[in-house]
């Protein structure tokens, strides 16, 4: 019920709506958090695809992290998870290159690829999972 001078109006649904709302704000970190990892997900496989594939080893240690929050800004690394595969360092020397070998790129040309998929993906997964 609302009362402004003297005139009394009753919206009716108002508490339906306003459960609804905090219900989708309790969702909204988990569904955000999915969203990432899945629109993440491209990315990992045109890198596994176009990493070299010498011994493999490097293929199979590429992953998504889990979901980082910094500043207020959640995100998700692809790449080597350094503290689970700290033997990888050389990945790096392969994506940039040295003084001596020529670079290999795998994680920069898939982002490229598929920056347009990312986006795509987290506006369906957001919406899905918030039903708008």
């Amino acid at each position: 019920m609302l009362k402004i001078a003297n005139a009394e109006f009753e919206i009716e649904g108002l508490d339906d709506l306003i459960n609804r709302l905090q219900d989708m704000g309790k969702k909204a970190g988990t569904i955000a958090n999915t969203a990432l990892k899945t629109a993440a997900e491209p990315v990992l496989e045109d890198a596994k695809s176009l990493v070299p594939k010498n011994t493999g080893r490097l293929r199979e240690g590429l992953k998504i992290s889990n979901v980082q929050t910094q500043n207020g800004v959640k995100y998700v690394l692809v790449g080597i998870i350094k503290k689970d595969n700290p033997e990888l360092f050389y990945g790096k020397f392969i994506e940039f290159g040295t003084s001596k070998m020529s670079a290999k790129p795998f994680l920069g040309p898939a982002y490229e690829k598929n920056k347009e998929k990312i986006q795509e993906i987290l506006v369906q997964k957001l919406r899905e999972g918030l039903e708008i």
